[in-house]
């Protein structure tokens, strides 16, 4: 097989798997009847911590489709990445 034509597939195979992903709202954030952002694990309200430079060089990866944002829950000690459902091309 022709090396680009894999190259090729691979490349548009990876990008339908992230646009599959944000239609299926997977890692987005999640709302609850107390807040707006709230715990994939225990519904309590997370907070905003400071993204590392993996996330950055994530969010570069993906093609900026997730804006994520690194949240930390104080109830049961969950961190992690969350994005919005709406889409904004262009921010940095």
């Amino acid at each position: 097989m022709d090396q680009f034509l894999l190259v090729f597939i691979i490349i548009l195979l990876y990008v339908l798997l992230l646009f599959t992903i944000h239609y299926m709202g997977i890692g987005s954030k999640k709302t609850c009847a107390s807040c707006n952002n709230c715990c994939p694990d225990c519904s309590a309200a997370l907070n905003r911590v400071r993204r590392i430079s993996r996330d950055k060089i994530l969010y570069h990866i993906t093609f900026r489709i997730f804006d994520s944002k690194r949240y930390v829950c104080d109830k049961c000690g969950w961190e992690g990445l969350r994005w919005e459902d709406k889409y904004r091309p262009g921010r940095s």
